[in-house]
């Protein structure tokens, strides 16, 4: 932010004009008097090198906060940059992707990987950066293939510091199994769950999904939490939605485990098949 504008910096002048009693001549009160047109002028180009400094101090500070300071923010950053199929170029010291030759939409469908988190973890006794990726499909995340798997470890090669031991993960969702007892309304919903007004046949299973994909990549599953939303759900009698029993698999051949309060996905997110979700619905009069 300017800390002056042009007619303050115009005062100041006017100010210091005032100092000096040879100057006392230039008393004009007009606006297009010479000596005020000439102050303002002044002032107007003082006004701009505040501009340019202002600019040039915002472009160092940006600068210096995209130096390679390699933080997990910086390996997530960069697994989110890569680009499927586009060649890296030297600058410098660094390689880096040129825009040169493709447009906005090419380097935006290069860009395969839509989420990505980094963790330090020890195996063996070694600390490695493990890297878990995935791309979109539709409006659903999906594992990434085995060569775009490969572009991007062979891309962290690369770019990554000398010495550093990473891992690039990219799996399946994992698969949720829930058992939920849902207390609803008979003025809003069916005995099989749907609307009465016709809006929709599955509101608890609607709310469920939109929950998981609204976790954040590689985040926790909350039982607790999801059981607030549905307890929001319209045609939730007194707020009453219980989750009974809560699963997950990530292992083939399936082995379900037990989710007690919460979880990471395997795969950094996770789905649920209708064959997996079974909800006991009981009808309850909403108290007045």
């Amino acid at each position: 932010m300017l800390p002056y504008t042009i007619i303050q910096i115009k005062d100041q002048i006017l100010a210091q004009k005032a100092q000096y009693s040879e100057l006392d001549g230039l008393d004009s009160t007009s606006k297009v008097s010479i000596f005020n047109l000439w102050a303002y002028c002044v002032a107007s180009v003082i006004w701009i090198q505040y501009q340019y400094f202002d600019i040039y101090t915002i472009e160092t500070d940006a600068k210096i906060k995209a130096q390679k300071v390699y933080s997990l923010l910086w390996f997530r950053d960069s697994a989110l940059a890569y680009r499927h199929g586009h060649p890296l170029v030297k600058d410098g010291y660094n390689l880096i992707y040129s825009d040169e030759n493709y447009t906005d939409q090419q380097i935006q469908e290069a860009q395969i990987v839509k989420r990505a988190s980094v963790e330090e973890k020890e195996i063996t006794g070694r600390t490695i950066l493990f890297i878990k990726c995935a791309k979109e499909v539709g409006d659903d995340l999906a594992k990434l293939d085995d060569s775009e798997k490969a572009g991007v470890v062979d891309y962290f090669k690369r770019i990554k510091p000398a010495g550093t031991k990473l891992e690039v993960f990219s799996d399946n969702a994992d698969d949720l199994k829930l058992t939920i007892d849902f207390f609803y309304d008979p003025l809003v919903l069916t005995s099989n769950g749907e609307r009465i007004d016709g809006s929709t046949n599955t509101p608890i299973q609607d709310a469920t999904r939109d929950y998981l994909k609204n976790i954040r990549f590689n985040g926790e599953f909350s039982g607790a939490e999801l059981e607030d939303l549905l307890q929001e759900v319209d045609g939730c009698a007194n707020g009453e939605a219980y989750i009974k029993n809560a699963q997950y698999n990530f292992q083939n051949p399936v082995n379900w485990l037990n989710i007690p309060d919460f979880v990471t996905a395997n795969g950094g997110y996770m789905v649920i098949d209708d064959a997996d979700f079974t909800i006991n619905f009981e009808a309850k009069t909403v108290k007045s």
